[in-house]
């Protein structure tokens, strides 16, 4: 037999929430998984940031080799055969052998490139469908000072005695293009960062509005478009950092 107490109690327990209470439980949820979100990205994108130092640092050891192996000179950026078939630095069978630690003979040059996908800019892997693009526009050498013209068997490539200073001189940089020229140092898409690849050297912003960039002596940094501009108001193309 019920009580006056309990049926007093009884009638003051509600079954379940308000239309309140259930809404700011959703925008509790909504709040905390936007958070996790930011972390998650920016997590993702700082880890992007150190492999693609890494690999544009492995890049750069391997030119180094080739260059100890050919009297100083470096990698070509590109040279084409007497039928006017280009080969660029990322096909360059010597160039991978030091890159991939692989014999010569076992490269096929043939192919595209055999450079695995963990050595490209993560960024790029994700944004990009064929294996061609993603190598393409990963990282450009920079061409400034080099011949590109279509002469056959040209050697256009940098050479290790006539680097000034190369702690302050760009050797490669995150790019659209498989080189990095400097009028086209600023025609990045801000606004499209996974636009497709381009064919006038354009650089790459993509690793938090920053450039990743490579020097000759190995050691690897990162440029923002203020730092270039800071380079144009002293010498611009003539800079050590754009001119070998």
């Amino acid at each position: 037999m019920k009580t006056h107490f309990s049926k007093a109690l009884s009638k003051r327990v509600r079954p379940g929430f308000t239309l309140t209470e259930l809404m700011v439980v959703v925008l509790i949820i909504v709040v905390l998984a936007l958070v996790a979100l930011y972390g998650v990205r920016r997590i993702r994108d700082g880890a992007d940031k150190s492999v693609s130092a890494r690999n544009l640092a492995q890049i750069q050891v391997a030119n180094m080799t080739y260059a100890t192996e050919h009297n100083g000179r470096f990698t070509p950026i590109r040279v084409n055969d007497d039928k006017g078939n280009p080969t660029r630095w990322f096909q360059d069978v010597k160039f991978l052998a030091n890159l991939l630690g692989m014999p010569v003979d076992d490269l096929d040059p043939k192919k595209i490139a055999p450079i695995p996908l963990q050595m490209l800019d993560p960024k790029v892997v994700r944004a990009r469908k064929t294996q061609y693009d993603r190598i393409f526009c990963s990282y450009g050498m920079n061409d400034t000072g080099l011949a590109l013209g279509g002469e056959p068997n040209l050697d256009s490539g940098h050479n290790l005695n006539k680097l000034a200073d190369p702690a302050r001189t760009m050797a490669f940089a995150t790019a659209t293009d498989f080189r990095v020229t400097y009028n086209n140092r600023f025609k990045w898409n801000f606004d499209n960062p996974n636009d497709s690849k381009t064919a006038g050297g354009e650089i790459a912003y993509r690793h938090s509005d920053k450039v990743l960039v490579v020097y000759f002596d190995g050691h690897c940094g990162e440029m923002g478009k203020a730092d270039f501009e800071k380079i144009d108001t002293s010498g611009g193309k003539n800079n050590a950092f754009w001119k070998p």
